[in-house]
């Protein structure tokens, strides 16, 4: 593997990190003001509060990001790692379709949410397969 066959998924993995540290974190602190806009009624998933619920995500994307680093920091970026992030981002993508499809009253506000964050994940997703392709290509 060359430097130039990893770079792009080297840089988008960086990308992830960054994107999925900030919000999350930023998730994680206004869980509750996020979903009060979110939906026009409270919304409990198997009996937990969708506020707990925000702030446990944002934790969790937090940890996700900063997996991302850890890969990205690699000397030697390991492919299997990779694969599992966009799998990862795919999955995120897929959910967020299921979220909007189950009978909540979300806001304009929530559906917006959903979906933009939806489409920033699938075009991190797209980097790196063009990333993993590239890296494959090149061995």
């Amino acid at each position: 593997m060359t430097v130039s066959s990893d770079r792009l998924l080297r840089r988008t993995l960086w990308g992830n990190a960054a994107f999925s540290v900030i919000s999350g974190g930023v998730l994680a602190i206004f869980a509750g003001p996020f979903a009060r806009a979110a939906t026009d009624a409270p919304v409990s998933v198997l009996g937990l509060d969708l506020a707990l619920l925000f702030g446990l995500l944002g934790v969790g994307v937090v940890a996700f990001g900063a997996l991302c680093a850890w890969i990205a920091s690699r000397p030697e970026l390991p492919q299997g790692l990779a694969r599992l992030i966009f799998a990862a981002d795919i999955a995120w993508v897929a959910g967020s379709v299921l979220v909007l499809a189950l009978p909540a009253s979300w806001t304009t506000a929530g559906i917006a949410g959903i979906v933009v964050l939806a489409l920033i994940v699938a075009d991190l997703a797209i980097l790196e397969y063009l990333g993993l392709r590239r890296m494959r290509a090149a061995n």
